[in-house]
C-alpha cells in the first residue's frame, strides 16, 4: 500500500523540522515530558505522521538485529542497547 515505513515517516518529519525552527523546537520539547516517547508520537501525529511508541521500539529492535546479521561473521557481540530510531532522530535533529 501507500503506507510509508516508519523510517520514511521519521525522515520526512526530520526534514520538515530542519526547515521549520518552530517544529524543531516543539519536537525537542517532547524530550522534557514525563512520557517523552508518547509526547513525541503525539507531536508526530499532529504533524500528520502517524507513529506509535510500539512501532518505534519494534523498528529499533529490527534495525539492531539486521545490523548484527550484516556484520562480518554474524556479529559476535550483540549490542547492549538498541541504537533506536527515536534516539537517532534527535541526534540527527541536533546535528
Amino acid at each position: 500500500g501507500s503506507e510509508m515505513c516508519i523510517r520514511d515517516r521519521l525522515d520526512n518529519m526530520l526534514n520538515e523540522a530542519r526547515k521549520d525552527p518552530a517544529i524543531k523546537e516543539r519536537l525537542l520539547q517532547t524530550r522534557e515530558e514525563a512520557e517523552p516517547m508518547l509526547a513525541f508520537c503525539n507531536m508526530a501525529s499532529a504533524l500528520g505522521y502517524s507513529i506509535t511508541p510500539g512501532e518505534l521500539i519494534a523498528a529499533g529492535e529490527e534495525y539492531s538485529c539486521n545490523q548484527l546479521k550484516s556484520t562480518n561473521g554474524g556479529g559476535v557481540n550483540p549490542y547492549d542497547f538498541y541504537d533506536d530510531l527515536y534516539d537517532n532522530f534527535f541526534i540527527s535533529l541536533t546535528l
